[in-house]
């Protein structure tokens, strides 16, 4: 028994998916079995099958003669350990060995192949199935794996590809990588290591996917007197490939939401028409085909809605955003909606869709709302017996007035005729309500109304046979055919007087010549009004704001005194040179006096120069601001420093010691001399001095400096 141990391990291992041998057990029966692959085509051959189990080291042999198959309940196995089988051949005195397999006998399950899948769908080459898991429980818990194997239809060479199995254990995606139709079969097994792939399923046709939507061609009739029209559908026939194509067509009702009845939906099979019988409403119309491998992209059609003028209503009224209308049942029905739809922006909702019973020949009364100044498409659309839809009624209405969008230019005037200009009129796009404008004009001399008559399409008229310089009143209203509001004249004009008329060129070129005049005097006005308030209406004084009571910090300082301070008095006359008058004491004028002036000319030089020096220093002086608008005779009159004041001192003692001196000489006496008392008498022997008379202008009084060294102040008489 050891040697076949030994011989077991030393031999080469083959896999679960080697078809020289397989062992397993089914998963609807009880038993195991083996079978094998025959060595030789020889018919002589005898085959030994050999369990050798590893936990108790030992082993067993089958002899199976001439068959290559093995049953035995498993039951009767040790199925928990793990074994290595495989056969032996005798053939001829020739042994033959396949290779070992090694198993745990309790998992080594081979399921029924899975014949029972069901397509979903397929989409970019990727298939979606469906597998049912097996009824056995020993794989009830276990995940299966799964392959697939495929190949072009009317091919030969199979490709094998792996699946995924999602949560569910049931769905399984495979991806084959083509979107052609194609021949597939599939395989599971459990995830243990010694189960066994089942055998191919039965071969499922995939069709080829549909990428593009059929060809189709929509052909509707007219709205005939019953209210419905016939449609009929044309469409491409598919290709072989594509297998067994089902066509949904799909008529949607927009104007009204009766649920089930708002749709009328027809499933077709393997057909390229279909004819359908449809009402005066608006219908959205798609149309869908699908196989086996999924659906393709829809095509959709408009299909607008239908009037018949025959199909009217009983009565159309309307009051504020109101409108109501009266219709006449054409059949007998359960269902009818009251579509009002605008025609500018359609609304996205549907109307409600209302469950009453109505009866053939019978009138009816609808009522709805409506926006004011918009065209909208009213109509009763019932659902007969027959589960058709038909039209009642229909007709367009604009809510409100009837007035012209925009005003109305009046242009081209002349003295007997005018044109009129308007934008079109709202009412103008709604079909069938506008039928013609009415045009109204009189003069304001008189009270007879004109009246005229324009096309509905028209955007001018020209009015002819007009008075001239004369003012009218003129304007204009659409007629509609379910009202006619008056006409009323609102816009004014003036026709030109009769005779040769200046160019339209030369009245605009005198229109602006005005606007350039009345531009030019309010730029006047507006940079003068401040000047001419200046000098009309002066502002008064303010002593807060006054400059006369703000004084320079130069000027406030003491160590100079402003120039200019002493003003001359405007009562004094002019300043005549400074004289000395002698006089005598009787009064009476000597008749051998001499008229001297302040400085003789006895004068040394020295004392000339030191005038001439003094003035040439007070007549260089730059820094007196006010002495060149003085007058002449007071541009010498100014204020000295202190220092200055001591230094012009020193000079005039300087020069009266000279002039004492040049007079002592002259009567030879000393200038101290005293003067005499007022009793004494002069000695006549001795001259008398006549006395000197000054006058200065200071602090504007004139002063007189007399003799005895007196002064006194000038009054005016």
């Amino acid at each position: 028994m050891v040697w076949l141990l030994l011989l077991a391990a030393l031999a080469p291992s083959g896999s679960t998916e080697d078809p020289s041998l397989a062992c397993y057990r089914k998963c609807n029966q009880c038993s195991f079995s083996c079978t094998w692959r025959a060595a030789a085509p020889s018919r002589n051959a005898t085959y030994i099958l050999t369990f050798c189990y590893h936990n108790t080291l030992s082993c067993k042999r089958f002899k199976t003669g001439p068959s290559t198959h093995y049953s035995s309940p498993y039951r009767r196995m040790r199925l928990l350990e793990n074994v290595t089988a495989w056969v032996e051949s005798y053939s001829g005195g020739r042994v033959e060995r396949t290779e070992n397999i090694t198993l745990q006998l309790e998992y080594a399950i081979k399921l029924d192949p899975p014949d029972h899948a069901r397509l979903n769908g397929k989409s970019n080459g990727t298939l979606n199935l469906t597998l049912p898991k097996p009824d056995d429980p020993t794989v009830k818990d276990r995940r299966l794996q799964r392959e697939a194997q495929y190949r072009r239809l009317k091919g030969t060479q199979w490709t094998q590809v792996a699946c995924q199995t999602q949560d569910d254990d049931k769905t399984v995606i495979c991806n084959l990588g083509t979107r052609a139709a194609c021949e597939v079969q599939l395989r599971h097994k459990t995830a243990h290591w010694s189960s066994y792939w089942s055998t191919w399923s039965k071969s499922l046709v995939v069709p080829e996917e549909i990428l593009a939507s059929p060809e189709v061609n929509l052909t509707v009739g007219r709205l005939g007197r019953n209210g419905r029209r016939n449609v009929t559908v044309h469409w491409q026939e598919a290709c072989e490939e594509q297998g067994e194509i089902s066509y949904t067509l799909t008529f949607d009702m927009r104007a009204c939401g009766c649920k089930e009845q708002e749709r009328d939906i027809v499933h077709v099979k393997n057909a390229t028409t279909l004819s359908v019988v449809l009402s005066g409403a608006e219908y959205h119309v798609s149309m869908g085909a699908s196989n086996s491998a999924g659906s393709g992209p829809l095509w959709t059609y408009h299909i607008p809605p239908a009037h018949h003028p025959a199909i009217g209503f009983l009565n159309v009224s309307s009051a504020g955003s109101s409108v109501t209308v009266q219709w006449a049942a054409k059949t007998n029905g359960t269902h009818y909606c009251f579509e009002r739809q605008p025609l500018e922006n359609p609304q996205e909702g549907r109307e409600e869709c209302i469950h009453k019973q109505f009866f053939e020949q019978d009138s009816y009364v609808a009522t709805g709302t409506v926006q004011p100044k918009k065209c909208y498409r009213i109509a009763i659309h019932g659902l007969g017996p027959e589960k058709h839809w038909s039209t009642f009624g229909s007709t367009y209405h604009f809510a409100t007035n009837t007035s012209l969008d925009g005003p109305l230019h009046i242009q081209n005037i002349t003295a007997t005729s005018a044109v009129l200009h308007w934008n079109l009129s709202p009412v103008s796009q709604c079909p069938g309500i506008l039928k013609k404008f009415t045009i109204c004009h009189r003069s304001e001399q008189e009270n007879r109304m004109l009246y005229h008559e324009a096309n509905a399409s028209a955007m001018r008229y020209a009015l002819r046979d007009l008075q001239p310089s004369t003012s009218y009143r003129v304007g204009i209203q659409a007629a509609t055919a379910d009202r006619d509001t008056p006409c009323s004249p609102q816009y004014p004009f003036r026709t030109m007087k009769l005779g040769p008329n200046p160019p339209e060129w030369k009245v605009n070129l005198r229109y602006l010549g005005i606007f350039l005049g009345i531009l030019i005097l309010a730029m006047f006005y507006h940079f003068g009004k401040k000047r001419v308030k200046k000098v009309l209406f002066p502002l008064l004084p303010s002593p807060v704001d006054s400059q006369a009571l703000k004084f320079p910090a130069e000027e406030m300082s003491q160590e100079k005194l402003r120039p200019g301070f002493v003003e001359p008095s405007e009562k004094v006359s002019p300043t005549e040179p400074l004289v000395t008058e002698f006089t005598s004491d009787k009064g009476e004028p000597d008749m051998n006096t001499e008229t001297h002036s302040l400085l003789p000319d006895t004068a040394t030089e020295e004392t000339a120069e030191m005038l001439q020096a003094k003035e040439g220093q007070a007549g260089s002086e730059s820094d007196l601001p006010f002495e060149s608008d003085l007058p002449f005779e007071y541009r010498r009159q100014v204020l000295l420093t202190p220092a200055e004041e001591e230094q012009e001192e020193d000079d005039f003692r300087e020069l009266d010691g000279i002039r004492g001196q040049n007079n002592l000489a002259e009567a030879g006496t000393s200038p101290f001399r005293p003067l005499p008392d007022e009793g004494a008498t002069a000695e006549p022997n001795e001259p008398s001095r006549p006395p000197v008379q000054l006058s200065l202008l200071l602090l504007d009084k004139p002063v007189v400096i007399k003799n005895g060294g007196s002064f006194g102040f000038l009054h005016d008489k």
